[in-house]
């Protein structure tokens, strides 16, 4: 039988991270069967038929999506299948292989007690991938099959030809939601990384701390090494604290020798913000922590801030990354 890819995700907001990343664990949320789905017939109706018991009066029309799920992550997915976990907290992909039958283990989370073992064999940032390609990962679905996209991703991971199959009995994704914010993310940190790498980043920095509400600067004209934004809270920029902001757009973690560099520029009364498109190195983020007026923003921390002040950046800025509020329907999520 061909290997399948399949999209795992760890809750809304990574809440089974740990489970996935240090107990190498999928594991999944579905508290409508609350108990060992292996006993259960192995027949979608069944399944259905597990949830309607709790569901029929709140989402009738969810009860597919979210059976169907539970049923492929039963009986569907099998050992050395692969697996994608569109990990939160870093925006990196992480890949590997099923390698346990499915089992219910409420011991240390109830709520994410049904799981399967798993091995991790590598990761990769998600700019790395097509536009498509993450689109096809932005369902709101716990559990999914990717289809269109395989190639690319066994293509980038495993340097293979793809074999996942079409499965035309799939009725969840047929029912698919995408999830909106974070193809949104996507966007924005690919444009950042693309029209305002170099001297761009700063005046842009610059905008998204004034629709903050701070008077700020670059600091281009004078070339201040290390220094390349200031911001302050009064007119005349001379009541403390004074922040002070490096930025970088680049991929590779910064370093903690670069970290000290620019924190020697950061006066006791001055707060140092550090802001980078990747992310830091341990002992980058160990230095930091030793520090009350330092603080790393990595790209997830960046793309947050420009989601929630959005609307009052200049217009030139808001054309550069031009988005556009939506309603979509929340459907099929039991998370």
């Amino acid at each position: 039988m061909s290997r399948r890819i399949w999209t795992v995700r760890a809750g809304r907001s990574g809440q089974a991270d740990e489970i996935f990343m240090n107990r190498k664990q999928l594991a999944i949320s579905f508290a409508e069967v609350d108990g060992d789905a292996s006993k259960l017939p192995p027949s979608r109706g069944a399944f259905r038929e597990a949830f309607g018991r709790t569901m029929s009066a709140q989402r009738p029309g969810a009860i597919p999506i979210v059976a169907g799920q539970l049923y492929r992550f039963v009986h569907d997915m099998r050992i050395d299948d692969f697996v994608i976990y569109p990990r939160k907290n870093d925006r990196t992909l992480h890949w590997g292989t099923i390698t346990g039958p499915y089992i219910y283990d409420p011991e240390d989370s109830h709520e994410y007690a049904h799981r399967r073992s798993v091995r991790w064999l590598s990761k990769l940032s998600r700019d790395q991938f097509s536009q498509g390609a993450l689109y096809e990962l932005g369902s709101t679905l716990t559990l999914f099959e990717v289809k269109n996209f395989a190639s690319e991703f066994i293509r980038k991971f495993e340097g293979l030809s793809p074999q996942a199959p079409l499965n035309p009995e799939d009725e969840s994704e047929n029912a698919a939601v995408i999830d909106v914010s974070e193809t949104t993310r996507d966007f924005i940190a690919r444009r950042i990384k693309t029209d305002l790498k170099g001297y761009p980043f700063e005046p842009f920095i610059a905008d998204l701390f004034r629709a903050m509400g701070y008077h700020t600067r670059t600091t281009q004209s004078v070339r201040d090494d290390g220094i390349d934004v200031i911001a302050h809270r009064d007119e005349l920029g001379i009541e403390p604290p004074i922040i002070k902001i490096q930025v970088k757009v680049q991929e590779a973690n910064v370093s903690a020798d670069t970290v000290k560099a620019f924190y020697a520029m950061v006066q006791e009364r001055d707060v140092g913000i550090f802001i980078t498109t990747g992310g830091y190195t341990g002992p980058a983020l160990d230095f930091a922590r030793t520090k009350g007026n330092l603080k790393l923003m990595n790209g997830v921390d960046l793309v947050e801030l420009i989601e929630n002040h959005y609307d009052r950046l200049e217009s030139k800025h808001r054309t550069l990354i031009p988005l556009r509020r939506v309603l979509v329907p929340d459907v099929g999520n039991e998370d």
